[in-house]
């Protein structure tokens, strides 16, 4: 288990409690120069399997603030409105396995998927 997903976890634990580990996603902080869209951004991987079960209401993306990943921005976001967007086709998909975002970490664009077509905004589902 990485570093940052470690301390995600355990960020979550504090602000919501016990979540199934299996959906939550956790992204370091990526600056400019490292990122895809060349902004500051997070990066999450979805599996589509899991976005697709039944069993649990919510997905969990945690990004961290900072290069120390002691605070994260917390999104809890319904599986509905992944199900929706993925079947509007507004998500990159890899090989119709993952769903791929790149969350805006700028004021401007905040917490908007910088990489899917539909440029879909998840700032009204960030735990404040």
């Amino acid at each position: 288990m990485s570093d940052t997903r470690r301390k995600a976890l355990a960020h979550l634990g504090r602000v919501v409690g016990d979540v199934p580990s299996n959906l939550v996603s956790a992204s370091k902080f990526f600056e400019p120069e490292e990122s895809w869209t060349k902004k500051r951004a997070w990066w999450f991987d979805l599996p589509i399997k899991k976005v697709r079960e039944k069993r649990a209401k919510n997905y969990y993306l945690l990004g961290a603030k900072d290069a120390r990943k002691s605070r994260f921005v917390t999104l809890k976001v319904p599986k509905s409105v992944l199900s929706l967007h993925l079947k509007k086709k507004n998500f990159d998909t890899r090989y119709n396995k993952k769903v791929i975002l790149h969350l805006a970490a700028y004021k401007e664009n905040w917490l908007i998927d910088e990489r899917g077509k539909g440029r879909v905004d998840f700032s009204p589902f960030e735990l404040k």
